[in-house]
């Protein structure tokens, strides 16, 4: 009993076996078939940065000289590097506001350890830049000599290290706020004390019982969800915003060929914030509180696809309506390609939310990575990023069947 109470816990050590086991515990969630995606993704944005580096990267070195071709290279590897701190500076902010894990201050633990711990956590989804950065590295070769190339490693290895460590250290004195006494706090402890505060009561009116269906019950709760100061909320204005702007694009300029690409464009990125918007209420509501209800995956999917692709509907209605000088069938035709677009970034978003039931932030995350290797896809090679979003989309629907599966965080 006295060497026990004379042993001094380390926790250094156990911290990073806690890293260890949340590192095994992500990647047993993703599955092989997930693993696969990412693989694919991953190759797909290494490809498409090789050759956007190569090409250029060669043109310097065939007028500048060696000089300039490194100048270039050294120019894209540090902004790949400032891309990860910005990364890294951003997760460190919602750490900041909301740390995962147990009430930390209630361990017998030191605040540094747990302020390195959510450090070493805001720096995880940083390292994604190294893939593309590993590309660019790569299409140097043949180029520049090796020795120059592995300074250019070492230094990308170096800027991206102490550029993420600045940016949490920034993150954190700016977002870590306290009031009276614990203003005087270092920075990793008022992140602590302030952190997780409790919502102020407030006098709920008397509930009403409403005979309905149970999906339109679930639509009104998006409604009223949608309705306050939030990311929902966010999501939507922005997507109406787009679509009032898809619409009068076809005012704004004389020539048709412009005014079709504008309002398309605008368009399009409704879409794929109403697609945003529906990943993050699908998987918004808490599972212990949605998977108790009488409440089936159809009720969940026809609460969130029939109102969104009503929106949808409406407005290419409008785009058959509004433009001036063009033929009843070229109009109607045209609206009739563009369902097809819209219909695929709405239910990207609505299946990846609901396959991710009660992770939002991570829905969201997936869904926008979807997008972004389909806007890659597209640069690349024309017509094949919308077979990127059909893969995501055919890849989210066949996990729709985990609806009902816990998912362990």
């Amino acid at each position: 009993m006295d060497s026990m109470s004379r042993a001094t816990p380390d926790p250094d050590r156990a911290f990073r076996a806690l890293a260890r086991r949340l590192t095994a515990r992500r990647a047993h969630e993703l599955g092989l078939r997930l693993w696969f995606v990412l693989g694919v993704l991953a190759l797909s944005v290494a490809a498409f940065t090789y050759w956007q580096v190569r090409v250029p990267l060669d043109g310097a070195l065939r007028h500048g000289g060696e000089s300039a071709a490194v100048l270039r290279l050294a120019l894209t590897l540090s902004a790949f590097a400032l891309a990860g701190a910005a990364l890294a500076g951003m997760r460190r902010v919602s750490l900041v506001a909301d740390p995962p894990g147990p009430e930390w201050l209630a361990l017998p633990l030191p605040p540094p350890a747990i302020d390195r711990h959510l450090a070493r956590e805001a720096v995880a989804p940083a390292r994604a830049v190294i893939v593309p950065a590993a590309a660019a590295w790569f299409a140097g070769w043949g180029l520049l000599s090796p020795i120059t190339l592995a300074l250019l490693a070492l230094g990308f290895a170096l800027v991206l290290e102490l550029t993420t460590r600045l940016a949490c250290a920034i993150a954190l004195r700016l977002s870590a706020g306290a009031a009276g006494p614990a203003s005087a706090l270092p920075a990793a402890w008022r992140a602590l004390v302030s952190a997780r505060r409790p919502a102020p009561a407030l006098r709920l009116a008397t509930p009403r019982f409403r005979n309905e269906s149970r999906w339109r019950a679930l639509a009104r709760l998006d409604r009223a969800v949608s309705s306050r100061a939030g990311s929902p909320r966010a999501r939507l204005l922005f997507a109406a915003g787009f679509l009032v702007l898809s619409v009068a694009a076809w005012s704004l300029s004389r020539d048709l060929s412009a005014a079709r690409a504008q309002a398309f464009a605008a368009f399009t990125i409704a879409c794929a914030e109403l697609g945003a918007w529906a990943a993050w209420r699908a998987a918004g509501d808490p599972a212990t509180a949605l998977r108790p209800l009488p409440i089936s995956l159809a009720d969940a999917w026809s609460a969130r696809a029939w109102p969104l692709l009503a929106a949808v509907a409406a407005v290419l209605v409008l785009h058959a309506l509004v433009p001036q000088g063009v033929p009843a069938s070229a109009r109607i035709g045209l609206a009739l390609s563009w369902a097809l677009p819209a219909v695929l970034l709405v239910l990207l978003g609505l299946h990846v939310g609901l396959s991710l039931s009660g992770r939002p932030g991570a829905a969201e995350g997936f869904y926008y990575g979807w997008l972004g290797a389909g806007i890659v896809g597209s640069l690349a090679v024309p017509l094949l990023g919308w077979a990127v979003v059909i893969g995501g989309l055919t890849q989210a629907t066949r996990r729709l069947g985990r609806w009902r599966t816990p998912e362990v965080v």
